[in-house]
């Protein structure tokens, strides 16, 4: 079986509107047939296309040990499971990582003053 690995933490945390890239390398012999990127078990890319419409999402690299997923302009929609599947002759494996989209944050401090005679 392919040996599968994430090179990223188990979870990303990713500031709203911001670019995440997830990269998944493995090892396979025979070499991969496909490999496919999932989001909370659905297919959404597989080997160099994307299958989803989501202009924001591409594959910026794919080789026979490793694939990129890209996600361009992050919304509160992108988050959740991502797997990545390889699969070759001999069987199949997966890794999985969480996103987590974080809102941007902005203070704002009001002061009153009284006047008193």
């Amino acid at each position: 079986m392919p040996e599968v690995r994430i090179t990223v933490a188990k979870e990303q945390f990713v500031i709203k509107g911001r670019q995440i890239l997830l990269t998944c390398q493995y090892n396979a012999l025979p070499l991969v047939s496909e490999v496919q990127w999932k989001k909370n078990g659905t297919v959404i890319a597989r080997n160099t296309v994307v299958e989803i419409n989501n202009s924001r999402m591409d594959i910026p690299f794919f080789n026979e040990s490793q694939i990129q997923l890209s996600i361009n302009a992050t919304t509160p929609q992108d988050a959740g499971n991502y797997t990545c599947l390889v699969i070759n002759d001999v069987g199949n494996s997966s890794n999985t990582t969480s996103v987590v989209i974080q809102g941007v944050f902005s203070w704002c401090i009001v002061l009153t003053w009284v006047y008193t005679m």
